[in-house]
Formats: structure tokens, sequence, C-alpha cells
């Protein structure tokens, strides 16, 4: 009886374990998401973003969340422009997910400003709470969670181009 108590013990030490595990995503695998981030070689006006298109959302939100950013960028004064622009300083690389949060939802990005030859210069993250999900979390953000994501988005991409 000992042993098999002991035997359940372990198996859900070993479920628990390999939950935790599974739920890892490469951003915490990435040999360089812990790198600190880097002064931005050009300031100002000078800095042009571009961004990378982003896989995975489904088409409403990214189009969404797309208008929202360029809507931020350009009341903010950032300077963004199509991805293929040449005059493009900085590309921003965008991971970006819903998960559900218990009754609600919580939009989850993930932004690597890259140089032109790639190098990670600074990493965004944040999150932003959403409404309650109909069964795939992606129903529960809404616009108004695009919005404070894509503003917050800009304020941090200005704050560093800034520093």
């Amino acid at each position: 009886m000992y042993r098999l108590r002991w035997n359940r013990r372990f198996l859900a030490f070993l479920v628990v374990a390999t939950a935790l595990l599974a739920g890892c995503n490469t951003t915490q695998l990435d040999p360089g998401a812990n790198l600190p981030s880097v002064k931005p070689p050009v300031t100002g006006s000078a800095a042009v973003f571009a961004f990378a298109p982003v896989t995975g959302v489904p088409t409403p939100i990214l189009q969404a969340l797309s208008a929202a950013l360029n809507r931020e960028a350009a009341a903010q004064r950032l300077r963004v422009v199509p991805n293929s622009d040449p005059s493009r300083v900085y590309e921003v690389r965008g991971f970006i997910s819903a998960v559900a949060d218990g009754q609600s939802t919580r939009l989850v990005y993930v932004w690597d400003v890259v140089d032109r030859n790639g190098a990670r210069l600074h990493r965004i993250t944040g999150q932003q709470a959403g409404g309650r999900p109909t069964g795939d979390p992606w129903t529960g953000i809404g616009n108004q969670t695009v919005n404070l994501a894509a503003r917050q988005t800009i304020s941090d991409l200005l704050k560093w181009v800034d520093s």
C-alpha cells in the first residue's frame, strides 16, 4: 500500500512538472531572452520603426492591432513605415497570445526591437486584461484591449528611443 501511495505521489509530481515545462514558450528558452536592453544607436526623429508580420493571431485582431499601432504611432509621433521600406532603422518583431485567466482573458505580448542585422537591442513585454471568453481565449480580446496594448507598446518604444 505504501509503495502505491508513493507511486501516485511521484506520478502526480511528474504530471505537474510536465505541465509546467509544457507551459514554457520559446521566448523563455531563447538564449538571448535575458539580455539587457542596449542603448538605441539611432534616436529621436531619425529612429524609424517597422513592424514585422505577426503570425498565429486571428485576422480581425491582427488588423485591429495593426490599425491601433499606426494610430498610436501617429498620435505619439513615432515614425513607423511598412516593413519593406528601406528607410527603417529598427524592426519590431512581435509574439502575441491570448491566455484564459479564470473568467477573463489576457492579451500577452512581447516585442523585440532588432537592428538591420537582426541583433536584438531591446525587449518590451506586457499584458492587457480582456473580456470573458466564449471558448477560445481570443474571443475575449476586444478593441479596447488591443488599443491599450498598442498605446503601451508605442509609449515603451518612445521611452527606449528617447533614453
